[in-house]
């Protein structure tokens, strides 16, 4: 991608209606990643929550207006306050992540006469049906009528782009692909010290595969994906090699599960990760059989940026552009355990390297670049 210089000439205002300091989970990196990259590159003005920590880190400017209860949402409640950020830092154009705001969104570029663009992390009124919560279809109408009145929707994967167009109607010449991204611009090195300090933090053989899956346990459809590798994987690896250890980490798991893990010789549980470039770098195999939810499954970009083989269920790898995975990464059908841990072992004995082109598309800088390139019209 060409090299795009900073300028003052696209600064942007966008509402982020909660809590993203700290970054707890990939929704929240997604947002911080994003905005900080394009802060490098034009002023980014970003409105949030009052219980925001310290911005000072990154490349755009917080403004912690919004009030930490649901009265946030209601429309127009933060008017006067948005137009006048909007007119001191004279702003162009404005991004409203996630639908929730996108009444105020609407009702401030029509104010200012400014374009706005929607956010869009995952088709919301799919996800919640997806979690069999009763008012998914309200929500679906009110993210309708959000798609068609912004400018433009920036969506995390191809295939929520076309849903959208499908199903809500939505014209294609406002949808635009924005994949979450990584942080790195090209495969990482140091694995071996990672590998080391962990390894005699966690009282782990260095010499096994390390199999891992990370997240936010609490979150349903990761806690369901732990009991898979419980229950469906772990014991057909067991069938066949003993020669890895898997990991798993993340806050939240239940009780139940974590001494099911403590019972197996060949699982460890090593909860909340402060620094997860060294874990990352350290490990070999990601799996991830996460197959609810919706929207992209950002752990496995992590760990594709990581460099590191991803075996994947079908929905687990939604959103992701296999074609410039190398062989990286493996999918197998929702639910095929065997095939599944067929790919398992197929990397453990034979591992690649993610292709540079991977990077070309999902490192953070170059995504900032082309969502500055839509919103100038370049």
């Amino acid at each position: 991608m060409t090299a795009m210089q900073p300028t003052d000439n696209c600064s942007i205002l966008t509402l982020a209606p909660y809590r993203i300091l700290p970054a707890t989970g990939g929704g929240h990196a997604a947002i911080l990643q994003l905005h900080h990259h394009i802060g490098k590159l034009c002023p980014d003005h970003i409105v949030s929550t009052k219980d925001n920590d310290n911005s000072d880190a990154y490349a755009f400017d917080m403004h912690r207006y919004f009030a930490t209860n649901p009265a946030r949402y209601l429309p127009f409640a933060y008017q006067r306050t948005l137009k006048g950020l909007g007119r001191k830092y004279d702003v162009q154009s404005i991004i409203c992540e996630h639908p929730y705001m996108a009444i105020s969104a609407n009702a401030l570029a029509n104010n200012l006469g400014l374009p706005w663009y929607l956010r869009s992390h995952n088709i919301e009124s799919e996800r919640f049906r997806s979690l069999g919560k009763p008012w998914w279809r309200a929500l679906a109408r009110y993210e309708q009528w959000a798609m068609q009145k912004a400018d433009g929707i920036f969506f995390l994967t191809e295939e929520d782009s076309s849903w959208a167009q499908q199903n809500f109607y939505i014209n294609a010449a406002k949808c635009h692909f924005l994949p979450f991204g990584t942080v790195l611009e090209g495969r990482p090195s140091g694995k071996e010290e990672a590998r080391k300090q962990l390894s005699e933090l966690w009282k782990i053989d260095a010499k096994k595969k390390w199999i891992y899956f990370l997240g936010a346990l609490e979150y349903k459809p990761n806690e369901e994906a732990v009991a898979y590798i419980i229950n469906e994987i772990a014991p057909r690896l067991r069938k066949n090699s003993s020669n890895y250890q898997i990991l798993i980490g993340g806050k939240g798991l239940n009780y139940s599960l974590q001494e099911q893990i403590k019972n197996s010789p060949d699982m460890q549980y090593v909860g909340f990760i402060p620094d997860l470039s060294d874990f990352l770098n350290a490990c070999d195999i990601m799996v991830n059989p996460v197959m609810k939810g919706g929207g992209v499954k950002t752990k496995a970009v992590e760990a594709l940026g990581y460099n590191k083989m991803v075996i994947s269920s079908r929905s687990g790898a939604a959103g992701i552009l296999p074609s410039i995975c190398g062989n990286n990464l493996m999918i197998s059908e929702d639910n095929d355990w065997d095939n599944f841990c067929a790919d398992i072992g197929k990397v453990m004995s034979t591992a690649t390297d993610i292709p540079e082109e991977f990077y070309e598309t999902y490192y953070w800088g170059n995504i900032a670049k082309k969502a500055l390139s839509l919103i100038e019209g370049t």
